[in-house]
């Protein structure tokens, strides 16, 4: 038996030199379709659960929204309404409370009162300056003549 001396140059069908793809091995996967369906089929079940939590949280969003419009369209309500009861008493001639009148009532007679009693204070230490004076005076000359000597 005769060998060949270029091992290479065996069984080509294409000529030497020219370009040969090599043979790919068959890579893809082998799935079983019914598992396929079954993860497909729990991954659904997953992004319905998702997209209703989602749903869930933005309509409480709007509820809790809705609840704090409400609130705030109540306190406006009212306070229209307050100056709706204002306005009428004035209208009317009763503005002012009878809380208010009664209170600022009771702060003005504090107040003269405790005007007479500085004004009291100051008279009487007044007479008390007079009381003194010759005295003061006394000892305004004793401390000339102590400075004088």
């Amino acid at each position: 038996m005769e060998t060949s001396s270029n091992p290479k140059t065996e069984d080509y069908t294409y000529k030497q030199g020219q370009y040969s793809p090599r043979k790919r091995k068959d890579t893809t996967p082998k799935v079983n379709p019914q598992l396929a369906v079954e993860i497909v089929f729990q991954e659904l079940k997953r992004v319905e659960a998702y997209t209703k939590r989602i749903e869930d949280a933005t309509a409480k969003k709007v509820e809790i929204d809705r609840g704090s419009l409400e609130s705030a369209e109540n306190r406006l309500k009212n306070v229209l309404a307050d100056f709706e009861r204002q306005g009428n008493r004035m209208k009317n001639g009763s503005y002012v409370d009878k809380k208010v009148s009664m209170y600022s009532i009771l702060c003005a007679f504090f107040s003269l009162l405790f005007a007479c009693l500085m004004c009291y204070l100051w008279v009487d230490a007044a007479k008390d300056r007079d009381n003194y004076k010759r005295y003061y005076e006394y000892f305004q000359e004793m401390d000339k003549q102590k400075s004088g000597e």
